[in-house]
């Protein structure tokens, strides 16, 4: 079976997996026991997860597991092939492989269930599929339970999956084809028979599969089918359920492309490198390595794809924290400590919408915009037509609420003398609604609805007015103001929003009573407006570099053992070539530097093309107009988002994983050269039939 430090990388990669898992589907003791609300079943939010989240991250897993395991049995090779030739079967091996792996499956399981528990309920409202922010008392959440239950079972069967795979790889063919692998470091070829009509139709479903799913992804990010579906069909349930799918269909697709691009450019890196190491260096360490590196291994190839994908992940979740946090601060350097308006948001109906004409006091105006205390960005309110709402605590309906809909219109330009870009960092732009923190300024309403994401529309005297949503921490619901004077004509100051002179806090909506009395002291009674969020009514914004601390060290833990494991498979695939190199005459320092400089190529090119997806995926994904359905397309606000993305990534972290894995795997490669270069060229020759590389 298979033993060392791929086995615990196995083992921590499938407990991590399980407890993201059991993350997912929220706290365990909550408000609302189930999300039935009479109209459907109790149980769909959780299978429409599965589908959408687990499956994609099933496959992930397995995929990365299931390498690790392949790179473990790289040094057992010799001897599945010398049970076999003594009688061995392989349904008995594979059957062993399966109950040893589903073991350690539910081992990690035990670990990461628990663990992924406690989380989601020390973190209610950041999972996925929570319920915490619905009205009742606190009850079992059995779809939760359920959910784990069924993660601790998929992961320990995920986890015999992947050791049945791994070990049928090495075991096919007849044992003089295994020796014949093992001997080339090949993987076994399979005996020659005519391809079968569902061969090439399997081959050809991962193909069909991505073209049909990305061009879904393409279709719904020109037409919104949901919207489309909401306004065309009587039934639009059904066309939205089949797009789900095909989008989850797309979703796997994408891994599997990943994958295949990963461990395509992987090895054509490393091709030229090779090319290159040697050079100058006939008889030397890089000559040796250079003579590895150009042939081909399967072993190398399996290093490629497992540091490939690390790098990618890694990058990719650290990339998109980077994008989440310059959001924040973002929020965070606008927070309004007061809102002063030129009309009375109160107003039931009434208001003339559109941009108001009713323009804020000039002598108040004046008056914040001189206190040094202060900074103000003026804006213009936007009344749309009066909405009604029903309101539900999610059992039952609880009446219908009407309330006028009010924006404030901002000039990008006057808020960048301010807070340069906070604006267009949270994705303002003409045509976007970015959705604000309405609640907490508008203490006195009943119910202030929260602005809708996704296309939509503006209701005023002008018609219905399409815009396309953002959810935000801006203060008030906010539209860009040359755009807003576009649709609905010039119009005077009527509003300002209100900050405090000092840096920003890290607290959202918790203004300093001071400047609030400074604001309200210079708005007299019938002269304006002033919406302050309560003292206690905001929450605290926790800084992430805690959090990253304990990431950062779980990654590089992962990626360390990574590193480690893979150099030293590299190092006994290479073992008996430079144990033949030793007795051919070879210096002891190169049979040193040999395997050092080929596992740092190795690992080096792996790692950096991994690193350039991971950071790719995550500024497409955390870009608001690239992918987004219905976003509005405007090249120059792509481009500018795309490339205030690469200043938030947190490229000393991710490039120092890259070089603390290099580093790793240099120093293990290292200590294996010299302990080869220790012996005599026979003992390594026995060393290396002994661990299996002939």
């Amino acid at each position: 079976m298979i033993t060392g430090p791929m086995r615990w990388a196995a083992g921590v990669v499938l407990a991590l997996g399980a407890g993201f898992g059991a993350w997912m589907a929220g706290p365990v003791w909550a408000p609302l026991g189930t999300f039935d609300d009479g109209t459907g079943p109790a149980w769909l939010p959780w299978l429409m997860a599965l589908f959408f989240y687990g499956i994609p991250g099933l496959v992930i897993v397995g995929i990365l597991a299931t390498l690790f395991l392949r790179l473990g049995l790289v040094s057992a090779r010799d001897g599945l092939a010398t049970r076999m030739a003594l009688g061995a079967t392989r349904r008995d091996i594979l059957r062993t492989a399966a109950v040893a792996s589903a073991r350690d499956g539910a081992i990690a399981a035990a670990v990461g269930v628990p663990v992924g528990l406690a989380l989601a309920q020390a973190a209610s409202d950041l999972s996925p599929m929570s319920s915490q922010e619905l009205p009742g008392d606190p009850s079992l959440q059995w779809g939760a339970v359920a959910w784990a239950v069924a993660v601790f079972a998929g992961f320990a069967v995920l986890a015999g999956l992947c050791g049945v795979l791994a070990y049928a790889a090495l075991t096919k063919g007849t044992p003089d084809a295994m020796a014949r692998a093992v001997a080339g470091d090949t993987d076994v070829a399979a005996p020659s028979l005519p391809p079968r009509a569902w061969h090439r139709v399997a081959r050809a479903v991962p193909v069909v599969a991505s073209v049909l799913g990305f061009a879904l992804v393409i279709l719904n990010r020109t037409v919104p089918l949901d919207s489309w579906a909401s306004e065309n069909l009587e039934s639009p349930g059904d066309l939205v359920v089949a797009k789900n799918i095909g989008l989850m269909v797309a979703a796997v697709a994408a891994v599997w492309c990943a994958f295949q691009l990963l461990r395509w450019a992987s090895e054509r890196a490393v091709r030229t490198a090779s090319a290159v190491l040697g050079r100058g260096d006939a008889t030397g360490g890089r000559a040796f390595a250079a003579d590895g590196l150009a042939r081909p291994s399967a072993t190398r190839r399996r290093v490629l794809t497992v540091t490939a994908i690390v790098a990618t992940l890694w990058a990719w979740s650290w990339g998109a924290s980077g994008a989440s946090e310059a959001d924040i601060e973002a929020a965070l350097s606008v927070d309004a400590a007061a809102i002063v308006t030129s009309v009375d948001p109160w107003a039931e109906s009434g208001l003339p919408t559109g941009l108001s004409r009713i323009g804020l006091d000039q002598d108040v105006i004046a008056t914040l915009a001189d206190d040094p205390r202060l900074r103000v960005i003026p804006a213009r309110v936007l009344v749309g037509a009066p909405q009604t709402v029903t309101l539900s605590d999610g059992t039952r309906d609880l009446g219908e609420v009407a309330t006028a809909e009010l924006v404030l219109a901002v000039d990008q330009a006057d808020a960048d003398a301010v807070a340069p870009h906070a604006y267009r960092t949270m994705g303002l732009a003409s045509g976007v609604l970015l959705g604000g923190r309405d609640e907490e300024y508008l203490p006195g309403e009943d119910f202030v609805p929260r602005a809708p994401t996704g296309v939509g529309t503006i209701t005023t005297w002008a018609g219905h007015t399409p815009v396309f949503g953002l959810d935000s921490e801006a203060p008030i619901t906010t539209v860009d103001g040359e755009w807003a004077r576009d649709i609905w004509g010039e119009a005077p100051v009527s509003s300002l929003v209100v900050l405090s002179a000092g840096a920003p806090n890290q607290e959202f909506g918790m203004p300093s009573p001071d400047v609030v009395a400074a604001v309200e002291a210079a708005v007299p009674d019938g002269r304006g407006f002033v919406l302050s969020a309560a003292t206690d009514s905001g929450w605290l914004v926790l800084p992430s570099h805690g959090f990253a601390v304990v990431l950062g060290s779980i990654g590089a833990a992962v990626v360390v053992l990574l590193a480690a494991g893979v150099a030293h498979a590299s190092a006994t695939s290479r073992r008996r070539d430079l144990a033949t190199f030793a007795a051919l005459g070879a210096t002891p320092r190169s049979l040193r530097a040999a395997p050092t400089w080929e596992v740092v190529v190795t690992v080096g090119s792996a790692a950096g093309i991994g690193t350039l997806l991971g950071v790719g995926l995550a500024l497409a994904f955390s870009n608001p107009f690239l992918l987004a359905p219905g976003a509005p397309f405007d090249a120059g606000e792509i481009g500018w988002h795309l490339a205030h993305g690469l200043t938030t990534v947190p490229w000393l972290v991710v490039i120092g994983a890259c070089v603390v894995a290099v580093s790793a795997a240099a120093l293990v490669a290292g200590w294996a050269g010299r302990s080869m270069a220790s012996g005599t060229p026979v003992e390594e020759l026995r060393e290396a039939q002994r661990a299996g590389a002939r």
